[in-house]
């Protein structure tokens, strides 16, 4: 019986992902997500920018860095093999084409689950040119936004939303005014039937 060819039993090594300069809720969000699939993608945190030799992809958001985010995504690229993929909230302001030009292999929300994650940056470390569908009822809202519209959609009351999530009631109603110009609504009607049209969690 023909032995079997060892390349061919040999695991494929995972895929190196930086991420560079987030906030600790993206970054607990990103482990989250990646941790039960650390045999296909090992995740490293840069602090700062610099060369990206020993890494496949690279996460940027340009949004956050001092400088126009095309020059921002052109300075990574410019630092090793590594793709860049932008990874932001801001998808609206994110000129793909710019973004593109500069050096970006693909604009990523991050609203998009776990497993499209997954697959998009697999696809991306074959080389693929990946263009992900917008994430379902894409709208940059923080994580605060994105709770408070939750206690909406399920009948609080600002108070109880205050106490919920233990923040004051001038705090709710910030929360709830910027979650309103974000959706493009007016009313806490308009904001439920958004939420249950997009498939927010409510």
């Amino acid at each position: 019986m023909p032995s079997a060819d060892p390349a061919t039993e040999r695991p494929r090594p995972a895929l190196q992902l930086g991420v560079l300069n987030e906030t600790e809720l993206v970054l607990t969000g990103l482990d989250g997500m990646l941790r039960a699939h650390g045999a296909r993608v090992e995740l490293s945190v840069l602090k700062s920018v610099r060369p990206t030799h020993g890494l496949d992809l690279v996460l940027v958001d340009p949004f956050h860095a001092d400088e126009e985010p095309h020059a921002h995504v052109s300075r990574v690229a410019a630092l090793g093999p590594a793709k860049v993929l932008v990874y932001t909230w801001n998808t609206r302001a994110a000129n793909r084409r710019t973004l593109a030009a500069a050096g970006a292999h693909a604009v990523i929300d991050k609203a998009i689950p776990g497993p499209e994650l997954i697959a998009l940056v697999e696809a991306a470390g074959r080389g693929e040119r990946v263009e992900p569908e917008p994430a379902t009822g894409t709208i940059p809202l923080s994580l605060r936004e994105a709770e408070v519209l939750t206690l909406l959609c399920r009948g609080s009351s600002n108070q109880e939303i205050a106490d919920s999530l233990y923040i004051s009631i001038n705090s709710v109603k910030t929360y709830v005014r910027q979650t309103y110009r974000k959706l493009g609504v007016t009313r806490r009607t308009q904001a439920v039937a958004w939420a249950n049209r997009h498939g927010h969690p409510c």
